[in-house]
């Protein structure tokens, strides 16, 4: 994309029966200042054949900043939605595309941090922080670091579409270079399948500390068990996609080894968490939880090398 060239810029938003915070996603995108030069236009994907959010948005939004352009995706799962949004960027010429999650709200000042990252930096695709919004009362022993501690214009291995933009050009003239894997359509991580085979062919991913959005928790995802279950699908996934990269049997010898870490820090995790407690009692459930954390990344990483494919997105949850 010359520096001359007006960028064509379509802003991704996949959505599955979650019509008030697509609005409130919706509202927030449209609020953005818009880049000089840049056209921006706004793409939705509605995944659920039965809907038809049109109405609403048009209701919502009788006179948008940016056009909204509304389409049904009738095959279920993500990876077939996203593919949607892509498809259309390619028939219209667009430079970039951009996806934020329908569960996500834009900050002030987040597609102009983009068009600072795309100015500044040459990069395939760029990304930025999701700013997690808890409950009152929210366990925060419970809480990952995320990007708390990555720099501003770091290279990453791996991005997600939660809070992402890309150049057009990586999904070749049709679409044939690069797609989300609909063989992933309901078990998640299709979006960290795609940016790893991104960087796998040599593109670069950049972290732009100021690109932020934020998703307010919905309570069902704040309990253990909620979130156990989901490293062990991120780690049956994993092996899945490294497999496609790396071949079988060099992902089968890394996943043993990794197998064998979670194991000793898990069981170390446990045993010496009583000990946790003269540090009060959070540190010691911070280190109790931890230590089930490795056990469910280990036996996601069994289930992934015996080819068994965990589908929590054949519900969803949200309003």
């Amino acid at each position: 994309m010359a520096s001359s060239e007006r960028p064509h810029l379509i802003i991704g938003i996949c959505t599955f029966r979650r019509p008030e915070m697509l609005r409130r996603c919706l509202a927030s995108v449209l609020a953005q200042e818009c880049p000089e030069g840049w056209k921006v236009e706004i793409v939705v994907v509605d995944n659920d054949a039965q809907s038809d959010l049109a109405e609403m948005i048009s209701r919502a939004f009788p006179d948008p900043k940016y056009p909204i352009r509304y389409f049904i995706e009738p095959r279920r799962g993500i990876p077939h939605a996203r593919n949607a949004v892509c498809r259309h960027a390619l028939s219209v010429q667009a430079d970039l595309i951009a996806f934020i999650d329908d569960d996500e709200e834009a900050d002030p000042g987040w597609l102009m941090a983009y068009a600072r990252g795309v100015a500044t930096y040459e990069a395939q695709a760029y990304t930025g922080p999701v700013r997690y919004i808890f409950p009152p009362g929210y366990e925060d022993w419970l809480a990952n670091k995320g990007f708390a501690e990555t720099k501003h214009g770091a290279l990453l291995k791996r991005a997600a579409t939660a809070n992402v933009m890309f150049r057009t050009s990586v999904l070749g003239p049709e679409g044939e270079s690069l797609q989300f894997d609909t063989n992933m359509a309901l078990t998640g991580g299709s979006d960290t399948d795609f940016f790893m085979r991104l960087v796998h062919q040599g593109g670069r991913i950049v972290y732009l500390s100021d690109a932020v959005v934020s998703e307010a928790v919905v309570p069902n995802r704040l309990t253990i068990r909620w979130r156990l279950k989901r490293q062990y699908r991120s780690s049956a996934n994993r092996v899945y996609i490294e497999s496609k990269l790396f071949g079988a049997k060099k992902t089968a010898r890394r996943a043993v080894k990794e197998l064998v870490r979670h194991g000793v820090e898990g069981t170390l995790r446990l045993v010496f968490s009583p000990v946790m407690l003269l540090g009060g009692y959070r540190k010691f459930k911070r280190s109790w939880y931890h230590g089930l954390r490795h056990f469910a990344k280990a036996g996601g990483i069994i289930a992934g090398l015996r080819g068994r494919q965990v589908q929590p997105y054949r519900q969803t949850d949200g309003y």
